[in-house]
């Protein structure tokens, strides 16, 4: 309303102004004088008035831009918003996978790797197959602060490189622990000594003993290479291994085992170790997805980072998934209230799709 003042104003004065100066031209002596000072007086009016509405108009402008400013700021404030909600409703995210070599696959496991944006990666052995770490090490770089391995029987090809792996991630033994939140991870190695005798079964009994009572953990998960359970087509399970401490991991209540070397995905139900019959564990909840309280553990088979793939043949009465061909990660997210876990397998490409998907709910640590 104010800037159309403005303009009447200007429609007025204007033809006013143009008079009076056509008048003035007309007059001489000491008149002029003061024509000129009411002429000079009128430029300026008119100069006044239109820098007045310049600067309303200037106002008008900022106030407008600051606007849209404000408002893109709201947008982006929301999208990030919705961004850390999708991410959700979880306390914290991480990824497994094995079996990872240096090739094109393997890249787009990187790229599938980082749109997750895990607080950290668990490598489950089988890095590099062509006897160096360097090409594996400089694939990871974008992630290699927040990864953690195992070592896999490609890795301890030669004394040197498994030194180089173990230097470069800073383990003084290839079997450690650390808790994440209120998740207690627990490495273990298939490639050392591992029998009962072994200072590795000793570090992994009390290990799980300690943290099996603590009651700030909810969930033990434990990852190593070799394979225990799976439904492989000529490629022999880790029985010794498997004999050894699959009996520990019934006793203090693991919740997952995440293990390689067969590149497939494959999840087993939760089962318990089957004295009578070692290569049928038994199985403890036959739902497909849905575990409340399970009284077993999951093995998870992850071999699928970028090596060539392999088949599975039928599967086993306790394996509920299977997946070969395919290359993708393992997901798996701890909810906000601390006792749901949700795992995902994740093909690789642009469409990521969830090829499988598991829950678990505790109410209790019975």
């Amino acid at each position: 309303m104010e800037s159309s003042n403005y303009h009447l104003a200007h429609i007025l004065v204007i033809p006013i102004l143009f008079s009076l100066i056509f008048y003035n031209s007309n007059f001489s002596g000491e008149g002029d004088k003061n024509n000129n000072e009411y002429y000079f007086l009128s430029l300026n009016f008119l100069q006044n008035s239109y820098e007045i509405e310049s600067d309303e108009k200037d106002e008008n402008n900022n106030n407008n831009n600051d606007s849209k400013e404000t408002k893109e700021e709201e947008e982006e404030e929301k999208e990030k918003d919705e961004s850390e909600n999708n991410k959700g409703k979880s306390i914290f995210n991480f990824v497994a996978v094995g079996d990872w070599d240096c090739t094109s696959e393997t890249e787009d496991t990187l790229d599938n790797i980082i749109k997750q944006d895990p607080e950290f990666v668990l490598a489950l052995g089988d890095l590099s197959y062509n006897g160096k770490a360097k090409c594996w090490l400089e694939l990871i770089e974008p992630i290699a602060e927040k990864t953690k391995i195992v070592i896999g029987n490609h890795e301890v090809d030669t004394s040197k490189l498994r030194k180089d792996y173990m230097n470069y991630f800073g383990l003084e033994n290839q079997y450690y622990s650390f808790n994440q939140k209120n998740v207690h991870f627990l490495a273990l190695s298939t490639e050392t000594d591992f029998d009962e005798e072994s200072e590795q079964y000793a570090f992994a009994k009390q290990d799980l003993e300690k943290y099996s009572k603590d009651p700030f953990i909810d969930w033990i998960i434990v990852f190593y290479h070799h394979y225990l359970y799976g439904s492989a087509s000529g490629l022999e399970e880790e029985k010794d291994f498997r004999e050894t401490y699959h009996p520990l991991f019934d006793k203090y209540k693991v919740d997952l085992a995440l293990q390689g070397h067969l590149h497939v995905y494959e999840r087993t139900y939760p089962v318990t170790f089957n004295d009578d019959d070692e290569d049928e564990p038994i199985v403890q909840d036959n739902n497909p997805n849905l575990y409340k309280n399970p009284k077993g553990t999951i093995f998870l088979t992850v071999g699928t980072g970028g090596a060539h793939d392999m088949q599975l043949s039928s599967l086993k009465d306790f394996s509920v998934e299977g997946i070969a061909g395919e290359f993708g990660i393992l997901n798996i997210q701890i909810e906000s209230d601390q006792t749901p876990l949700i795992g995902q397998f994740i093909e690789n490409g642009k469409k990521q799709k969830i090829a499988d998907e598991f829950k678990i709910i505790k109410d209790n640590k019975t």
